[in-house]
């Protein structure tokens, strides 16, 4: 299913190792979880060399004032281009990385990326780069994205998904992602308002989703009775084998062996292929709700 530093001392010079050269999705499938944001169009974005190392130095700055000055840690960010892109029509992405250094060790301690995946648009003067994935310290990244909507006259919101959009999501990853027949496919609970430490955890095999969903294609065209109709055999297997009415839960997370999306915008995408299905599914849903919106 594919929808379609106040330490005024300059920091030590730290250089991003120039890694997964040959294959771009790595620096995100060879990493764990990564926190998903909407970015609306980046206002005067110009990736010449001299233009990133001022963004960095801006970001560099406003983290050297967010600290005490009794603070011997410093601070090293990068901005660099890369040639992650679905189509020939995506700008570049850029990966922003923060660096600290103490008196013992230096350690990558933010990583953000900005990127298009066949859903830029050709601006005047502004750079669509609609999706930003983060990972790192949750400090540094208040300080980051406070920058770059400064810097660029943007809005960054964090992605939050409905059930609905959950179940998107799990779909799409059985039907595009490598996944062996006796694979877990998760379904994680939480009543409304509860902790969701308080978890109820339902599992299907992958093949079985498989059979029922390749089943349900042959009687239904459109995708989102498919997905609803879908869910509804689920629930139905679940009060035949227990005799739970789950509907009356919410689903929060689905999990899978190298995949995760969960509703605050948390995913884990270990292959290829999870991450070309995340963000395929959050093209998607970021068209329905700007054709809702308009």
């Amino acid at each position: 299913m594919s929808m379609t530093n106040l330490n005024v001392e300059h920091s030590r010079r730290w250089e991003a190792v120039p890694e997964h050269i040959n294959d771009p999705l790595a620096l995100i499938y060879n990493e764990g979880q990564w926190t998903l944001y909407k970015v609306s169009p980046l206002n005067n974005l110009q990736y010449d060399r001299v233009k990133l190392k001022q963004y960095a130095s801006k970001i560099r700055q406003a983290l050297v004032c967010s600290v005490s000055a009794k603070s011997s840690l410093q601070y090293a960010v990068q901005f660099d281009p890369l040639p992650l892109k679905y189509s020939e029509d995506d700008a570049d992405a850029l990966r922003i990385s923060v660096a600290t250094t103490n008196s013992t060790k230096t350690k990558v301690a933010y990583t953000g990326i900005l990127l298009a995946w066949g859903a830029s648009s050709s601006l005047d003067e502004a750079v669509h780069l609609p999706y930003l994935l983060e990972r790192g310290e949750r400090k540094l990244g208040d300080t980051v994205k406070t920058c770059l909507q400064k810097i660029f006259d943007c809005n960054i919101k964090p992605f939050s998904f409905t059930q609905y959009q959950l179940l998107m999501f799990g779909f799409d990853f059985v039907e595009s992602a490598p996944f062996r027949s006796t694979d877990a496919f998760v379904l994680s609970y939480t009543t409304p308002q509860a902790d969701v430490k308080d978890k109820l955890d339902f599992k299907f095999e992958v093949g079985d989703i498989h059979i029922m969903w390749n089943g349900l294609k042959e009687e239904v065209d459109n995708i989102s009775e498919l997905i609803s109709l879908m869910y509804q055999t689920l629930q139905s297997q679940i009060m035949h084998t227990i005799m739970f009415d789950v509907s009356v839960l919410d689903i929060y997370k689905i999990t899978m062996p190298k995949a995760e999306v969960k509703s605050n915008g948390i995913v884990k995408m270990k292959t290829p292929e999870v991450v070309n299905s995340v963000l395929t599914v959050l093209n998607e849903i970021t068209f329905n709700e700007s054709m809702i919106e308009s």
